[in-house]
């Protein structure tokens, strides 16, 4: 069974602490604690307990913050913005191994991910074909999943839905589409935003709620040139970021339940 490299993106910005962090009296996201484990802990373990993943790179941290993941990692220095975290992790991932074409990327602040959605992930990228492939959750699968989500949500043709933290794409994507990723990364709050970047037809659609699944791949595929493929998760874990004192408290509770069931 063929697996891949997981960049895990724990990265920070020294001069912009994270709001959640210094709500909870922290200075890093990743390092919250969630039932005695910092809070990027719990996305590599899933990671390790994935039977489609190889090597895991976490971006932003390094030996000296004393996180035992109970698996081997390799650590990626932290860098100034996230597109160089992301192209940090890429790059490890690389030098690793060159032959590797395909890497999973990861968001750090995922605790509640399980290794099944990243099997399942998996073999969904790996049945449709593609180059990139980015995964979003329809908003009644994350309600019924994680009741009072406190997530946001786009309205497209098809439903509301919001944008998953697990992503598969070849490393070369990342590699020749610098500026164009910068963009919808500085954009990523905001989905109006980055939506402008595709042009005004699309923009057009999008305020009309016509905009579709399918038009989004085809956006895709014209500005990255590549065959985009959108992946709807019927799992809602992969796309419950934890970014609110709410949300904090919902994924402990969630993670102290999974642990009494043992």
């Amino acid at each position: 069974m063929k697996t891949y490299p997981a960049v895990v993106l724990a990265g920070y910005a020294p001069d912009r602490p994270d709001p959640l962090a210094v709500a909870m009296g922290g200075d890093r996201k990743a390092l919250l604690d969630l039932v005695g484990k910092p809070m990027v802990w719990w996305v590599v373990d899933a990671l390790r307990q994935s039977k489609r993943i190889g090597p895991i790179f976490i971006v932003g941290m390094s030996p000296e913050d004393g996180v035992d993941f109970g698996v081997d990692v390799q650590y990626v220095p932290n860098q100034t913005s996230h597109f160089d975290n992301i192209m940090a992790g890429v790059n490890a991932a690389q030098d690793n191994d060159p032959t590797n074409e395909f890497l999973m990327g990861v968001s750090g602040d995922i605790p509640l991910l399980k290794a099944e959605t990243i099997d399942w992930f998996v073999q969904v990228c790996e049945d449709m074909g593609g180059d990139f492939f980015y995964s979003f959750v329809q908003d009644k699968t994350m309600e019924s999943q994680f009741p009072g989500s406190a997530r946001s949500f786009v309205p497209l043709k098809e439903g509301r839905f919001c944008g998953g933290d697990l992503s598969m794409a070849r490393a070369a994507i990342a590699k020749d589409n610098e500026q164009l990723i910068r963009d919808l990364l500085d954009r990523r709050k905001n989905a109006f935003q980055q939506v402008r970047l595709a042009g005004f037809g699309t923009v057009i659609k999008f305020l009309f709620r016509r905009l579709s699944v399918h038009d989004i791949e085809k956006v895709a595929a014209r500005l990255i040139q590549c065959n985009a493929r959108a992946v709807q998760s019927p799992y809602a874990d992969l796309g419950m970021d934890i970014d609110k004192p709410q949300q904090l408290e919902m994924a402990r509770r969630i993670l102290a339940a999974r642990a009494q069931a043992g």
